[in-house]
């Protein structure tokens, strides 16, 4: 097989078919195979005195712009899709009919400096007023932007200008300081305005303004710690100069591309910074809460194993203490297995179709042999159906009954807790009434007890990883139950009772077959 890499000549005509039947060729521009043989059509171009190949001809366009900008360096950037596939080079690259101006430019183009500082302020206002297609503002601190928008009129400015013009589009980059957060927050209010932030290695000693791509001011910043704009202002220089005008639109661009990239730094690095802190977080909590059941097993197996003077009676004691804890051991674990499956994205379902009412009893007959004396609890179960069948995950919903009602007795010492099933057409918070038909009904669960209610300082993340309302758990319950629940395409939320307690609620689609009383 004959192969050529993008820069190898091909002697054809301008658009001429390549005709060899096994002839590999790279667009020169996105750098994508192209196939020679008789029924393909290559482009051929020859630019500055060499010919290269091309899939399309937007990519003969974009590379003639490239070589116009980069010259000889252009080398260094061919064979890549990012000048295809990111905006930012059609914004940054002059178009060609820029370039044929450029060229075309007079030897005398309106090239001026301004010492007159309150001259080129209203120069300033001149030319972002004639604006009808965009303007870019690049300001030297947050404390020029303050200037400019509040003590030189230019918040009123613009505001009369994006409501004479509805399609202009206005950037703004600028350094960040808390004396501008209201008036950058009043600016993204207009939909055609938008703002960002420099990090300080950006900042620059200079104010750009560029307008309609076609006039530019930039003007020196000499005193910062004043409050008036012309005090504020050294030197301007005003061009209608396209290869100048061009040159800051170059410069905003690449603020504008640098300053999401920080944004996006900065980002990543918070979402590492809390990677890193909750995977302390969680091993020093599974550290502790594994510990707590650890102890007994080994110390009791250790008393039975060294005591030879126990009884029956005294050894099934001892070993229903062991059992207990084991059981706690092995919900521990399961808890932190099903977190790193969530995590990883490899927490799956086994649907059947079953009975939830029934699920409901057995659960409920579970739990109340493990409630302790000093609890005068009583746990009921109200249902309007004598069984609500759902497409459900029997094994992991059984998981989010025993963790509900769980937290019910965890939290509540004297009162009774009503686990409530029903048919519903409510699919969200309580507030949230959809007009679904029968098919796309829910069955509601609700846990309600007369416990503490739910803490002001966790409501927002209580289905949060490790947000637990006292010291003691490892705050994974209800955000293992938040996924399961929504892996079956349902909802879970909380909220207190008016009177005492809270009131647990989560939703599961429903089958047909179910049976009313």
């Amino acid at each position: 097989m004959n192969t050529q890499n993008e820069n190898t000549p091909v002697h054809s005509k301008n658009k001429e078919k390549v005709e060899a039947k096994e002839v590999i060729l790279k667009c020169s521009l996105c750098g994508k195979k192209l196939f020679a043989n008789e029924s393909s059509d290559i482009i051929i171009e020859e630019i500055a005195g060499a010919q290269y190949h091309f899939d399309n001809p937007q990519c003969v366009i974009m590379f003639k712009r490239l070589n116009h900008a980069y010259g000889k360096n252009l080398k260094n950037f061919m064979g890549t899709t990012q000048f295809i596939s990111d905006p930012f080079w059609d914004k940054t690259i002059p178009t060609v009919e820029e370039i044929n101006e450029i060229h075309q430019e007079s030897n005398k183009p309106d090239i001026r400096v301004i010492d007159n500082p309150e001259e080129a302020l209203n120069r300033g206002n001149q030319l972002i007023e004639s604006a009808t297609n965009e303007i870019l503002l690049l300001f030297s601190s947050a404390n020029a932007l303050y200037r400019r928008f509040v003590n030189a009129n230019g918040f009123n400015i613009t505001r009369d200008l994006v409501q004479a013009h509805k399609d202009i589009k206005i950037r703004v980059l600028t350094p960040f300081d808390k004396k501008i957060s209201g008036l950058v927050n009043d600016l993204k209010k207009f939909s055609n305005i938008e703002v960002k932030f420099l990090a300080e290695p950006l900042h620059l000693k200079v104010t750009i303004v560029v307008v309609d791509r076609s006039y530019s001011m930039a003007v020196e910043l000499v005193n910062d710690d004043v409050d008036n704009s012309i005090e504020a202002m050294g030197l301007s220089t005003f061009s209608n100069s396209k290869s100048t005008v061009l040159y800051y639109v170059s410069i905003f661009e690449s603020l504008w591309k640098q300053a999401d990239i920080y944004k996006k730094a900065e980002e990543l690095y918070d979402q590492l910074k809390y990677k890193n802190e909750t995977q302390r977080q969680f091993l020093n909590i599974a550290a502790h809460e594994l510990r707590n059941p650890i102890q007994p097993i080994l110390g009791l197996a250790e008393v039975m194993l060294s005591n030879k003077s126990l009884n029956v009676i005294q050894q099934e004691e001892l070993l229903r203490i062991i059992i207990n804890n084991a059981k706690k051991l092995h919900f521990l674990t399961n808890n932190l297995l099903d977190v790193a499956r969530i995590d990883e994205n490899l927490f799956s379902l086994e649907l059947q179709e079953f009975d939830i009412v029934g699920l409901a009893n057995d659960v409920i007959k579970e739990v109340k042999n493990q409630i302790t004396n000093n609890k005068k609890i009583k746990i009921d179960l109200q249902c309007t159906e004598k069984s609500l069948n759902v497409n459900g995950d029997k094994i992991r919903l059984n998981q989010v009954f025993l963790n509900l009602i769980n937290n019910a007795i965890k939290y509540t010492d004297e009162g009774d807790i009503l686990v409530s099933i029903k048919r519903s057409n409510v699919n969200g918070n309580s507030n949230n009434n959809l007009n679904n038909t029968d098919n796309d009904t829910v069955a509601l669960v609700q846990i309600i007890d007369k416990g503490m209610g739910i803490q002001e300082n966790i409501k927002q993340k209580l289905f949060s990883k490790f947000t637990k309302g006292t010291k003691m758990g490892t705050g994974l319950g209800l955000f293992i139950c938040k996924n399961i629940v929504e892996n079956h395409g349902g909802k879970i939320w909380a909220e207190n009772n008016t009177d005492k307690g809270a009131t647990f609620s989560f939703t599961i689609p429903t089958t047909t077959t179910s049976r009313t009383r």
